[in-house]
C-alpha cells in the first residue's frame, strides 16, 4: 500500500480521538465552556477562542492541521502541499463514511425500537 494511505489512517485516528472520543470529552467540554463564555455582550469570540474550539470539535478543521506535519515529515513521493491535500481528502472521505455508518446505525436503532414499532402498528389498526 502507498504510504499516503497509512498517513491518512493516522490522521483519521488522531482526528477521531480528539474530536469525538470519550477519552478527551472533558477537554472538549472545557474548551466549549471557554468558547461559550467568550460571547460577551453579543460580540463574536476572538480568533484564539474560535481556533481552539474548532480544533477540539471539528474533524475537518483538525484534519488539515494534522495532515500538514504528516505530509511534511514523511516522504510520500508528492510535494508537501499536494500530500497534505491528499491526506486531508482521504481523511475527509473516511470521516464521511464513518458519519454515514453512525447515522445509519442510529436510524436502525430508532426504527427498531419497540415504541416506533407500536406506533406503526397502532397507525395501521386505525386505518
Amino acid at each position: 500500500m502507498h504510504p499516503i494511505f497509512f498517513l491518512s489512517m493516522i490522521a483519521f485516528a488522531i482526528t477521531l480521538i480528539v474530536t469525538k472520543s470519550t477519552i478527551l470529552g472533558s477537554k472538549r467540554e472545557y474548551v466549549k465552556k471557554r468558547y461559550d463564555a467568550s460571547f460577551v455582550n453579543g460580540q463574536k469570540p476572538g480568533y484564539i477562542h474560535w481556533f481552539w474550539h474548532a480544533m477540539w470539535t471539528c474533524p475537518m478543521c483538525l484534519g488539515f492541521w494534522v495532515a500538514l506535519p504528516l505530509a511534511y515529515f514523511n516522504d510520500t513521493g508528492y510535494q508537501t502541499w499536494a500530500a497534505t491535500l491528499i491526506i486531508f481528502g482521504i481523511n475527509w472521505l473516511i470521516h464521511c463514511a464513518e458519519n454515514v455508518m453512525f447515522q445509519s446505525g442510529h436510524l436502525m436503532e430508532t426504527l427498531g425500537s419497540k415504541e416506533v414499532i407500536n406506533n406503526v402498528k397502532n397507525a395501521l389498526k386505525q386505518e
